[in-house]
């Protein structure tokens, strides 16, 4: 069988970044280390982790979107790009380090367990003024580049550190803090890669984007794997990081779902390796482990539609794409739960209740209903005009997707977002980009819970709308009204069900109250209501004036 030009590709860059990424890491050497033998040995083990070469592979992926004829001499400063940023990343964790007490990352020994405090201190200082140097070798913009994300490390880690041994931690906190750490450094990285090859505003956002979302994604893992591969110590100390008061993801997610069981815990000094394994076991049954790598999936998958935004990359995104779920799936590879998070797997057709059943009064509600006029509508044509064209293409799928017995509003949120993903594995039928629509059905919800699936579309509709993406809910006692009749109740069905579909024309209906939504509008609608162009539906040319007079036009 030949092979395909996905392997193909990702062959091609597999190999490439293996040369350049030991290139990259000969060049750190020979400008981290010191001509003085008697101290060469902390930096040279802090910059020996497999794990600081995030950044500079994140350097080496952008260059290699970016590129087309690029000549040796750009390559090299690519290389000595992807050095610096390597340089920092590895200083930045040596403080983290350090702060933080840890004794040990991914199971390797840190420079202060090794070391002492001291020398990991001082090395940590030598990296930070060494990969300045480094970046002064390739221009006065990358060093300011460097010195902003080291700046915005050092505000995260602050943020941190102001809630140290707080149980209020929320997740929003969390999430406030950690964007100035592992996403801030691969945003830098991005950008030195963006200035070597001269980038417009559209490449330097869609590689921006890559570099947070990758940042984000492995920054959660990097906290999940911190509690489970916590070690103990010969005096029962332990190295996770809830026992020095930085309250992680997973710790937030089960203080708020086992409050009685794991407070007690966090709030002991010194636990034991029994009390330790105790809150890792508390972590588990909370599902908290596995809802925090579930967002860490999405933010991978938030990096490779950011690439996929920006049209001239999306012939090597594939290849990209499959890189990064290897190093993904490298990392986690030590635990299941990170490894096959739950919400991605498909369901077991054999376990789903009533599958025919559901997907029979779907297809009936379709036909009767929603392809249909309605007196109610306030307009003329059908409920949806885009269902029948739809169901002809062959480009309306609807998959069957149970929640269990005792729904969340965050299992109904990974309910939508896993659609928003399968969306994108769909083999689609028909040609027509426009006409394809998902319906995840969830025919196990039971009426009484239905509210908490509009809960879950408010929270989910934000990473939609970012991807280009439009849900609409839509169950048994759905309140959400039609535009012209707002005594109509439009979008109640006999099931459950979430609509996916891609951001179309007529969305400014929905998206227009919203500056961060009316932004993604107008930039995929905007030229549409532009003098001279064709007519739009009044309603919409008004509904988009009042959005740009209220928002800008989010340029």
């Amino acid at each position: 069988m030949a092979e395909s030009p996905i392997d193909e590709g990702l062959a091609r860059i597999h190999g490439r970044l293996q040369e350049d990424l030991t290139r990259a890491t000969e060049r750190i050497h020979s400008l981290a280390l010191p001509s003085q033998r008697g101290i060469q040995a902390p930096i040279g083990y802090a910059v020996e982790d497999g794990g600081r070469l995030l950044g500079p592979t994140t350097v080496l992926l952008s260059a290699y979107l970016l590129e087309e004829q690029a000549g040796p001499a750009a390559h090299s400063r690519i290389v000595d790009a992807a050095a610096a940023v390597g340089i920092l990343h590895a200083a930045a964790l040596c403080h983290d380090d350090l702060i933080d007490g840890a004794r040990t990352r991914r199971g390797r020994p840190t420079a202060n367990a090794r070391y002492g405090d001291t020398l990991a201190l001082l090395t940590g200082d030598h990296l930070l003024a060494r990969a300045m140097r480094a970046a002064a070798l390739l221009g006065e913009s990358r060093v300011a580049v460097l010195a902003d994300a080291l700046a915005d490390v050092s505000t995260g880690k602050m943020l941190e550190a102001g809630q140290l041994f707080d149980p209020l931690r929320t997740e929003a906190d969390y999430l406030a803090a950690i964007p100035g750490k592992t996403p801030r450094v691969l945003r830098a990285a991005a950008a030195m890669s963006a200035l070597e090859f001269d980038a417009g505003e559209e490449a330097q956002g869609a590689l921006d984007g890559f570099g947070y979302h990758l940042g984000m994604a492995f920054q959660i893992w990097y906290d999940i794997l911190e509690l489970l591969d916590g070690e103990t110590g010969e005096t029962g100390e332990t190295a996770g990081k809830p026992w020095n008061g930085v309250y992680t993801l997973p710790v937030i997610y089960a203080v708020k779902e086992l409050p009685d069981r794991l407070l007690p815990i966090l709030g002991e000094e010194a636990p034991s390796a029994d009390r330790y394994r105790e809150a890792l076991s508390v972590l588990r049954e909370s599902g908290a482990i596995c809802r925090a790598a579930e967002l860490a999936r999405r933010h991978l998958a938030d990096a490779l539609h950011a690439l996929e935004s920006h049209p001239p990359f999306a012939e090597r995104v594939p290849a990209v794409a499959r890189h990064v779920g290897d190093l993904a799936d490298e990392l986690t590879a030590r635990h299941p739960e990170l490894g096959a998070p739950r919400g991605t797997e498909p369901p077991d057709p054999g376990a789903l209740p009533a599958d025919d059943t559901a997907a029979a009064v779907i297809h009936d509600w379709l036909n009767d209903y929603v392809s249909m006029p309605s007196p109610h509508i306030g307009r003329s044509g059908a409920v949806c005009p885009f269902v029948r064209p739809s169901l002809r293409a062959g480009s309306l799928e609807t998959h069957i997707r149970p929640v269990g017995p005792d729904p969340t509003v965050a299992r109904l949120e990974e309910t939508i977002l896993w659609g928003l993903d399968e969306y994108h594995r769909i083999d689609w039928k028909g040609s027509n980009p426009s006409l394809r629509s998902l319906l995840v059905a969830i025919p196990d919800l039971d009426t009484s819970a239905c509210h908490l699936l509009d809960d879950a579309h408010r929270a989910a509709k934000p990473t939609a709308v970012r991807r280009g993406m439009m849900i609409g809910q839509f169950h048994p006692l759905c309140e959400e009204p039609a535009i012209r009749n707002p005594e109509f109740p439009v979008s109640r069905s006999p099931v459950p069900l979430v609509a996916i579909r891609p951001m179309a024309l007529h969305d400014v209906l929905f998206l227009n109250d919203s500056k961060e939504w009316f932004a993604e509008y107008h930039r995929r609608f905007g030229d549409h209501y532009m003098s001279g162009r064709s007519t739009v539906d009044p309603l919409f040319a008004e509904l988009f004036q009042r959005a740009v007079a209220e928002h800008g036009t989010g340029a």
